[in-house]
């Protein structure tokens, strides 16, 4: 008969010592990896004319009721396979600007966002330009020229054909 009972085993080799640390040590890593990334990476801004006043946020609709008295209005037309943008602007200017800044917006990370120069073909309000990237999902398009004096916008939203025809409106 044998008297002597075996030590138990240190704390570390205890299993349910692991089986209740484990999940504490997964969330710690876990965890400070995921602060680290709120931390370094930014959130994008919202482009809107947005500002704040007290508690509420208002809209400055200054450039579009301008876009409104001019009565202009943009057709605008994307070829996704090329990336060939033409804009046809039609209304009350006494001369079409040279450049026209197109601006596509992601709705919610401006990583995804493209500006685009529209350049003038003749002079009556005829414009082209090119496409930077490839377009997939829900963008806001936001067109005024350089000295911002007045804003047509639009909001697309896909499915997208080959052939996208849009009108640029002051809203």
């Amino acid at each position: 008969m044998n008297t002597h009972a075996t030590p138990p085993a240190p704390w570390y080799k205890q299993p349910w010592l692991w089986f209740i640390l484990a999940p504490l040590i997964a969330v710690f890593i876990y965890a400070s990896f995921f602060m680290y990334i709120a931390v370094t990476t930014s959130d994008g801004i919202v482009k809107e004319d947005y500002y704040k006043v007290a508690r509420g946020m208002n809209i400055d609709t200054s450039k579009s009721d301008a876009a409104s008295r001019l009565g202009l209005e943009g057709t605008l037309n994307f070829d996704t396979v090329t990336g060939d943008i033409n804009l046809r602007l039609s209304g009350m200017l006494t001369s079409f600007p040279q450049t026209l800044s197109l601006n596509i917006i992601h709705p919610t990370h401006q990583k995804f966002d493209q500006i685009l120069i529209l350049k003038s073909v003749d002079g009556k309000g005829i414009y082209s330009g090119s496409l930077t990237a490839g377009l997939i999902g829900k963008r806001y398009l936001s067109l005024s020229p350089a000295d911002e004096s007045w804003q047509l916008r639009q909001e697309m939203v896909p499915p997208y054909s080959e052939l996208i025809s849009l009108t640029l409106t002051a809203q």
